[in-house]
């Protein structure tokens, strides 16, 4: 996952391990509260993200293509981690990140379904994502997105860690 460098809206290219263009995520010019839309190169809508916009904590709601409604929600507890919880229809899922918020691993039950790593030396922001299950895909990368959302606030509603 690849974040452009200069841009005036939060905008992705996500290449798969053959570095093949997978899906496309963008954000809008101007609105009150921050969202993406993840889409196929062809433009074929994924996901769709939008920030609750009354929250005590960041909180986001992913819609899928297939009409499931998801809730990621940043946690404040415990202290020096970045925590997330992700609610979907079949299960809760824990995001569990370092305190410089580059490296997170996502479990249910204990069992990881999802590791998302920042390289460190790159322009703009680049991410490398595993996922082991490929029908999880679309819900971890809008996962991931919104994460990159939260802790890179660029003067928004509320502060990263």
């Amino acid at each position: 996952m690849k974040q452009k460098l200069l841009s005036f809206r939060d905008s992705f290219k996500i290449f798969d391990e053959d570095d093949q263009l997978a899906f496309i995520a963008k954000g809008g010019f101007f609105s009150i509260r921050k969202g993406l839309t993840l889409m196929l190169p062809d433009e074929t809508q994924v996901a769709r993200i939008k920030q609750k916009l009354i929250a005590w904590k960041p909180t986001f709601y992913i819609t899928l293509a297939t009409g499931e409604c998801c809730k990621i929600k940043k946690c404040f507890w415990p202290l020096f981690t970045s925590r997330f919880v992700l609610t979907t229809p079949k299960a809760q899922v824990t995001i569990e990140g370092d305190l410089l918020s580059h490296e997170y691993q996502f479990s249910v039950d204990g069992e990881e379904i999802a590791y998302v790593s920042k390289r460190w030396f790159s322009l703009g922001d680049s991410y490398g994502i595993e996922i082991k299950y490929e029908g999880d895909i679309p819900l971890m990368l809008a996962a991931a997105a919104t994460i990159d959302l939260v802790n890179h606030n660029d003067g928004g509603a509320f502060d990263s860690d």
